[in-house]
């Protein structure tokens, strides 16, 4: 089984790395227009809706404080 592939923060907010299908694709281009099938992105979403498709991580950064994600098991951790 693979590594989850997101970061979890405050409010719901869920920070994925995605390949870009014809479904992504069409919302990714609405914001960069020179995205293409089968590149690697992040995906934002709060509260499973969609914030934003960011193509690095200083993009990531405009929209969400990185200091404040963590992995899906850290949570845990951080109690102890």
């Amino acid at each position: 089984m693979s590594e989850p592939r997101f970061l979890t923060g405050p409010d719901g907010l869920r920070v994925e790395a995605v390949t870009l299908d014809d479904a992504d694709l069409i919302y990714a281009q609405a914001r960069h227009s020179d995205a293409r099938a089968g590149q690697s992105w992040f995906l934002i979403t709060r509260y499973g809706r969609l914030v934003a498709y960011c193509r690095d991580i200083e993009e990531v950064a405009e929209h969400v404080d990185l200091a404040a994600l963590q992995g899906p098991g850290d949570a845990s951790q951080d109690a102890g």
